[in-house]
């Protein structure tokens, strides 16, 4: 299945009053790409850094920018209401798919002269090193990570949900721009997904997000699907808090089993004597092999002769100091 009509989203939102809660921007130096990326983000009033709170990942759509979908009406009322830690990453810039387009830049709606050709890449990228960011700012309920998204961004949200499953406890694509096929929800079947369509969008049609869900329904997942009636593509997801508001009921009520939960490892780039890089914590090191968690959960045995030579330093020094090695 292909879905060929994409959002553009350019929405000017009012500024929202949250008593102590803010909205702030900042920015991170993203070492890849080698410039700064900004990042919004929303603390509740009632955070005091003594309780995990529960995080939001929201995605914006194309043509939009972080700052714009974390004022969707409802995303923070909510959030501050229930307690939960809200952040939108950029994806690099405006077009960058969040890597469900693939790591290059080339397509329909994708890349513009001047992006760099690794967008993609770098897009998907963005989003894990600003979810790092918070994850090392505040404390996060790891069994309570969600990510959701609109157009573009909903589209995003499906793709980075089938590729990482562990991951998160709930998503919630919105009016969802997909260039790939629906046999990705056979890798996240047991997770939770609350999807939303509107009936007039004109640019992601209703039934393309209704296929979806039927798959959903044909394998048996834990799905909510909500058709907007009368909804166009914008307004009826970025002014409707009732909506926003059964998400986050959806959500409320959707954790990862904390059984299956590990303490939060370091994350550190490797990279292979090819030039290859992989995201991953170290488990164990052992002789001249070092296993790896990728931020996916996967795990590898890798010899660390494959590595770079900064790399078997740092395994040597991590092995020394945490006595397992052999």
């Amino acid at each position: 299945m292909r879905v060929l009509c994409i959002a553009v989203l350019t929405l000017s939102l009012p500024m929202i009053s949250l008593g102590k809660g803010k909205i702030e921007k900042k920015s991170y130096f993203y070492d890849k790409a080698q410039k700064d990326i900004e990042y919004a983000v929303y603390i509740p009033s009632a955070y005091d850094g003594k309780r995990q709170a529960p995080l939001v990942v929201i995605l914006h759509g194309l043509g939009s920018n972080p700052h714009q979908v974390i004022r969707y009406s409802g995303v923070v009322k909510e959030a501050e209401k229930r307690g939960y830690i809200v952040v939108a990453p950029y994806g690099y810039n405006e077009r960058g798919w969040y890597g469900s387009r693939g790591r290059g830049k080339e397509g329909f709606l994708f890349g513009e002269q001047g992006d760099p050709d690794n967008l993609g890449e770098l897009s998907e990228g963005d989003v894990f090193n600003v979810m790092d960011i918070v994850r090392k700012e505040y404390r996060i309920d790891a069994s309570r990570i969600y990510l959701m998204g609109h157009s573009m961004g909903g589209g995003g949200t499906l793709y980075l949900g089938g590729k990482y499953p562990d991951l998160w406890a709930g998503l919630a694509p919105m009016a969802p721009a997909v260039f790939f096929d629906s046999s990705i929800l056979k890798k996240m079947r047991t997770l939770p997904v609350y999807i939303v369509a509107g009936e007039n969008d004109l640019l992601v049609p209703v039934g393309s997000v209704r296929r979806w869900a039927r798959q959903m329904d044909e394998l048996e997942m834990d799905y909510h699907y909500n058709e907007i009636k009368g909804g166009d593509h914008n307004q009826s997801f970025a002014n409707n808090p009732e909506m926003i508001s059964e998400i986050y009921d959806f959500f409320d009520k959707r954790e990862k089993s904390r059984s299956k939960l590990t303490a939060p490892r370091e994350l550190r780039v490797f990279t292979n004597r090819k030039g290859i890089e992989i995201k991953a914590s170290v488990e164990s090191v052992a002789s001249d092999k070092a296993t790896i968690i990728r931020e996916d959960g996967k795990k590898f045995i890798l010899p660390i002769s494959m590595l770079s030579d900064e790399d078997a330093q740092f395994l040597k020094k991590w092995s020394e100091s945490n006595g397992r090695g052999e």
